[in-house]
């Protein structure tokens, strides 16, 4: 069999999120049968779709990393096109932010546990040295670099499994945002990204760095009420306010955040596994610790809400015919 030619719908329930790229929408991928199943579909703004520059990098990021398939990675499943504009189908993650999960916890004044902190840092570490350790086919490295990993694109599910999503988004993004767009992630960059220069793995491991010193203290470690030049400012001369931690902070702890966050990328872990393994070991080094278990019982406990049975939502149909392309016409 050389090639399939199938029907497909998509039946849209509701819309997850609007944002300067564009719109995620929670879908059911109708097949045969009775078949169904749950995903996300992200579209992109009809502009964006005509910026040759910002779509050809789309393109190419998107093809780089098609195939990345681990836990702790939102996955693609499709690239397509409809009426002049591109979207993804996506794994849908059910669950929250990172974002949403600290915004939590400072809203009603308590501090995320610190296990579980480390727990879910770990986990996107791992997702991370999964996709930075990545070959072609010739076994040259990919050098994958997500180049915004921040509180809005970890997710983390109602079985307590964080997530990294916009994998292949992140790069293309940047070419687009203005100032307004930018300085929201600001305060996650590393320095060598806030200055523009070229990146690796290592300018990942520092933004993970400070998404951990964000749910350890429940604040960035800049000031994001300040103006994009001074957010820029703090971020190339690596400004961390390390007294926003609390007293008898766990010196372990602290030696790896500052590894992850030193300044120079060579100070820096050499590689994301080593660091996912000094993560782990210090959450496991008493020889029990955190687990998606733990965390997503947490989670029924704080926000049981997040639990509710959701009740049959009418969508609109999303008819479309396939070869090896999807069409889908909104």
């Amino acid at each position: 069999m050389e090639r399939i030619i199938d029907n497909v719908e998509f039946k849209v329930v509701k819309t997850i999120a609007e944002g300067g790229m564009g719109t995620v929408y929670k879908a059911m991928q109708k097949g045969v049968e009775g078949f169904e199943k749950t995903v996300a579909i992200k579209t992109l703004l009809p502009g964006l779709s005509r910026d040759q520059k910002f779509i050809d990098m789309f393109i190419d990021e998107a093809k780089l990393v098609a195939n990345l398939v681990h836990e702790n990675i939102v996955q693609i499943y499709q690239l397509g096109k409809s009426e002049g504009s591109y979207y993804f189908v996506l794994e849908f993650v059910s669950g929250i932010s990172l974002h949403e999960f600290q915004e939590f916890h400072n809203k009603i004044y308590v501090q995320m546990p610190q296990e579980l902190a480390v727990f879910i840092t770990s986990r996107i570490a791992r997702g991370l040295a999964y996709a930075h350790s990545r070959l072609d086919q010739t076994g040259k490295p990919l050098k994958i670099v997500h180049c915004d990993v921040c509180p809005f694109n970890i997710l983390i599910t109602t079985e307590g499994l964080p997530k990294l999503t916009d994998f292949g988004i992140a790069r293309a993004a940047n070419l687009a945002q203005d100032n307004d767009s930018i300085s929201g992630k600001l305060p996650f960059m590393s320095p060598e990204q806030a200055e523009g220069n070229d990146l690796d793995f290592r300018s990942d491991i520092y933004s993970l760095g400070i998404v951990l010193f964000y749910m350890l203290t429940g604040n960035c470690t800049r000031d994001i009420t300040a103006d994009f030049d001074q957010i820029l400012l703090a971020a190339v001369e690596n400004h961390i306010d390390w007294d926003k931690l609390p007293l008898g902070f766990d010196n372990d702890l602290l030696k790896i955040l500052k590894k992850m966050m030193a300044k120079n990328p060579d100070d820096r872990y050499s590689t994301t596994q080593e660091l996912a393994r000094e993560l782990e070991y210090f959450i496991y080094r008493n020889g029990y610790g955190p687990t998606i278990v733990t965390l997503s019982e947490y989670m029924r406990k704080q926000m049981p809400y997040l639990f509710a049975i959701e009740t049959p939502e009418t969508g609109k149909q999303i008819p479309g015919k396939h070869e090896k392309t999807m069409k889908i016409s909104f």
